[in-house]
């Protein structure tokens, strides 16, 4: 599958840029300040009023316990496979897509720490912006998607099937023939993503 055919089939699964769209010009705000602060120190604003919060749920844009924010999509303050980390913060990505959009996004660099889905190897990514600087195992790491359906919260449904894969063999024998599922090289993984999530900021 072309980025192209990509973009729009995620698009379709995951509109977040629409629902944002839909929001009030205050609700896009505190939207764009949660990314924004998670990126630069690590934590959500102490004051973003509940009800924006609840907003945002209702959008699939946060992920909330009790009110609180555990997640700010490509952001997770919860525990994931993929640890986000750098001098100022020390987060985890939803998923292997998002991890590898954030420091392009906002212009940071970030060490990712993670693993291949189907052999357990770890992988380490460092980036600097737009710039891969150190790749381990390989530079040939690539990214699996399964696609599916993302209910009322994608961080529990599609984002879970959004992985790393440590070469392009194994890529491709977690794809096997399932139509369903898709593999990119990490350079377009990297333009995908960040073109998903680039209209959000």
């Amino acid at each position: 599958m072309n980025i192209n055919d990509a973009l729009n089939k995620l698009n379709t699964l995951l509109p977040l840029f629409e629902r944002q769209k839909l929001l009030q010009n205050g609700e896009v705000g505190w939207h764009k300040k949660i990314l924004h602060e998670l990126s630069s120190v690590g934590k959500v604003p102490d004051n973003v009023p509940v009800t924006i919060l609840k907003k945002l749920q209702e959008n699939d844009l946060v992920v909330l316990e009790n009110n609180v924010v555990v997640g700010a999509y490509p952001f997770s303050l919860r525990e994931t496979a993929h640890h986000i980390f750098n001098e100022n913060i020390d987060l985890y990505a939803m998923c292997a897509f998002d991890a590898i959009a954030i420091s392009p996004l906002f212009s940071i660099n970030l060490n990712i720490q993670s693993h291949c889905y189907l052999t357990n190897e770890p992988i380490e990514i460092y980036q600097e912006s737009e710039k891969l600087v150190r790749i381990k195992p390989s530079a040939d790491i690539h990214i699996g998607i399964r696609w599916q359906s993302t209910g009322s919260c994608s961080a529990d449904s599609l984002c879970m099937e959004m992985i790393f894969l440590k070469d392009q063999e194994t890529a491709h024998a977690w794809q096997g023939s399932n139509n369903d599922i898709s593999v990119f090289s990490l350079d377009d993984a990297i333009d995908f993503s960040v073109r998903f999530f680039k209209p959000l900021l």
